[in-house]
């Protein structure tokens, strides 16, 4: 990936799909990756433990992130940082949600495969 600067609105730099969350990577190195994400209503991100440090800042809309054994809400301006090893998911609920993903360091294929499972059916504190 080429380094460059990245400046832009959330709207604006985030992506979105019916069918699945998209990943939009901005940065990417040895030491970390920075994402944006766009999530339809509804669309999650399965639940999984990964060996990797997460930081997550809600930039719109609304939503719940999984830590460890239950959901929590979240909102435009919340900010989460979630420790390696921690059982995490995110799910868009009420509309769109665009947040930041920073993880450190990049997870592998495998990363995303612990222990995956998906939300469990009525999951909203």
């Amino acid at each position: 990936m080429e380094k460059k600067a990245v400046f832009g609105s959330a709207s604006e730099l985030a992506e979105f799909s019916a069918e699945s969350f998209c990943p939009k990577v901005l940065s990417a190195s040895d030491l970390a990756r920075v994402m944006i994400v766009g999530m339809e209503d509804g669309q999650e991100i399965p639940l999984h433990t990964p060996s990797v440090e997460l930081a997550l800042a809600i930039l719109e809309g609304t939503g719940d992130v999984w830590i460890d054994d239950a959901p929590h809400p979240v909102a435009a301006g919340d900010v989460v940082v979630i420790p390696a090893g921690t059982t995490r998911g995110v799910r868009a609920r009420g509309g769109r949600l665009i947040f930041m993903n920073v993880v450190s360091p990049p997870p592998t294929a495998a990363d995303h495969e612990v222990a995956r499972r998906p939300w469990p059916a009525e999951t909203t504190k």
